[in-house]
């Protein structure tokens, strides 16, 4: 697997995603983020991390950015299942997270 023309060295799409709302102890509305992504090598390291808000909010979506760091050791040069997890405080109107810098949005289930 090569990079994919926008660059990025992990595939990921809205089926590889899933979004699950919760309370925490002081009631607060949270979601856990979990994706596995294809990526072309072993080694990469994946991390979700709050995407700078639009200009215009959407109160609706929680932004995020699905993040690569490739190793600096030796790797394996076969594709790779590499999973990432992110764990966000949310507002109740928030029914999706959107993974910005891939362009695809996930629903949120509560669970």
């Amino acid at each position: 697997m090569s990079e994919s023309s926008n660059g990025d060295a992990c595939k990921a799409g809205t089926e590889d995603f899933t979004a699950t709302a919760y309370r925490d102890s002081k009631g607060g509305r949270r979601v856990t983020v979990k994706g596995t992504c294809s990526c072309q090598t072993s080694g990469y390291k994946l991390t979700l991390e709050l995407a700078v808000p639009p200009t215009v909010p959407t109160p609706d979506e929680l932004p995020v950015n699905l993040i690569e760091a490739k190793s600096n050791g030796l790797v394996t040069e076969v594709i790779t299942d590499t999973e990432v997890e992110g764990d966000f405080e949310i507002w109740d109107e928030v029914e999706r997270v959107l993974i910005r810098n891939r362009g695809f949005s996930v629903p949120i289930k509560e669970g």
